[in-house]
């Protein structure tokens, strides 16, 4: 499992940049969210955000993921496509859907419910590709900004993929600040920026 550097670990938010593996989605691509994922301990929930991934197929992944069986709880909020292949009678975990994935209204109280729901968790959100997809920079801006508010109050962390090739700097730039942590992975170099002020 990959061994992840204190400011990484010891981030409460953190935004993950990197190109998807070919064929793999969300947390299957990258080293840095296994390894996140990996240290949540078994009292936790791990809330995992995905717009691509069928909850079945989260499920499938997740012991892998966090490279046992005895894993903490999962609960997957499928988005848009993913809502679609939503089935909430899967069994050993909560399946939440938002049909619309421009509905930020739904989706932020669908969080906010999941954060008050669990005393501590840990959240993937794949991906803000997507979300940026349907949504405004701008508006994805300011959801970001309040999503970070109620994570700080529950005292819960965040991961939050993106890809980098699929948005300008420009946009990459503009919700940067919003993280303690930015991971940039390229090559399978990777770079940390670590914000030098407290929220």
């Amino acid at each position: 499992m990959c061994e992840l550097p204190d400011t990484i670990a010891n981030a409460s938010t953190t935004l993950l940049c990197h190109s998807p593996m070919p064929g793999e989605s969300g947390y299957a691509g990258s080293e840095t969210c296994l390894g996140l994922l990996s240290s949540a301990g078994l009292d936790s929930t791990v809330v995992l955000v995905t717009f691509t991934c069928p909850p079945a197929a989260c499920l499938e992944a997740y012991p892998r993921a966090v490279g046992t069986d005895d894993a903490p709880s999962l609960t997957v909020v499928a988005v848009g496509d993913a809502s679609t292949a939503a089935d909430p009678s899967i069994a050993d975990v909560d399946v939440d859907t938002v049909s619309t994935p421009s509905d930020l209204t739904c989706l932020g109280i669908t969080l906010s419910q999941e954060l008050s729901a669990a005393d501590d968790v840990v959240l993937c959100f794949d991906s803000l590709t997507a979300l940026l997809q349907n949504v405004p920079v701008e508006t994805v801006y300011e959801f970001l900004h309040a999503v970070v508010g109620q994570l700080d109050a529950a005292d819960a962390s965040a991961h939050v993929h993106l890809d980098p090739t699929a948005h300008d700097r420009q946009t990459v730039d503009t919700l940067a600040p919003l993280f303690d942590t930015v991971v940039e992975v390229d090559d399978g170099e990777r770079t940390v920026r670590t914000r030098q002020f407290s929220r």
